[in-house]
């Protein structure tokens, strides 16, 4: 699950990743079970599709996609847009999947239902203070091991929404926030620890820094089977 994913476009390389590393043999089934990207910007969802329609269908378990192109007359004979043109029919998304929300909102839709890894690219100011406080819930492991908020029919405030999450990778454009979140992962009781914390320096001649710390939680963790 990715979360301010943007364009997509870390998830979509480990999603990638994944396939060529855990899928030598050619079994579709090895490598991400599923990839849920969510940003609340609503121009990002075009971009996305078009990624992951340029990827192998193994890779996103999709369908090949054929844009299909139609030409109307318009009143002088010149092609136009008909104005009666039905919207296509939802297609098959395959394993990958893309919400226009944002960072809370997509948590509490269940997009990180089920998932073992979270990965965050937050803004400046660093995560959102819901999403904060849902890494910092420990593992509840009464709650049911599902991966589709439909399953679940307790009221929202009782339910962890990363119960299964085991892995967080955090992508930090701001050191002061990336500090302020890691100090209350770290003194929470949800188990993190954090493994490692590297800085890129992605725009050569600038002098910014992007960090990126991954946290592993300790503990058993339970895994969905196919």
């Amino acid at each position: 699950c990715e979360l301010y994913a943007g364009v997509g476009l870390l998830g979509l390389s480990a999603l990638s990743y994944a396939h060529n590393n855990n899928a030598p043999s050619g079994d579709n089934k090895k490598g991400l079970r599923w990839l849920r990207c969510s940003d609340e910007n609503p121009a990002n969802l075009n971009c996305f599709n078009r990624a992951a329609d340029s990827m192998p269908s193994e890779v996103t378990g999709r369908p090949k996609f054929t844009p299909i192109k139609q030409k109307f007359k318009g009143k002088n004979g010149h092609n136009g847009r008909k104005k009666n043109y039905k919207k296509p029919p939802p297609r098959d998304t395959g394993k990958v999947s893309y919400m226009v929300a944002s960072a809370t909102n997509a948590l509490y839709e269940g997009q990180a239902l089920g998932a073992e890894v979270i990965i965050v690219d937050p803004p400046r100011k660093g995560l959102d203070d819901e999403v904060l406080a849902q890494l910092c819930k420990p593992h509840d492991p009464k709650q049911p091991l599902v991966d589709n908020n439909a399953l679940l029919f307790e009221p929202n405030w009782s339910i962890n929404f990363v119960n299964e999450v085991n892995t967080l990778i955090y992508v930090s454009c701001g050191f002061d926030a990336l500090a302020r979140d890691c100090d209350k992962l770290l003194s929470g009781n949800a188990g993190w620890v954090l493994e490692s914390a590297t800085g890129y320096v992605l725009f050569p001649g600038s002098n910014h820094v992007e960090t990126l710390a991954v946290f592993r939680r300790r503990g058993r963790r339970r895994v969905i089977e196919e």
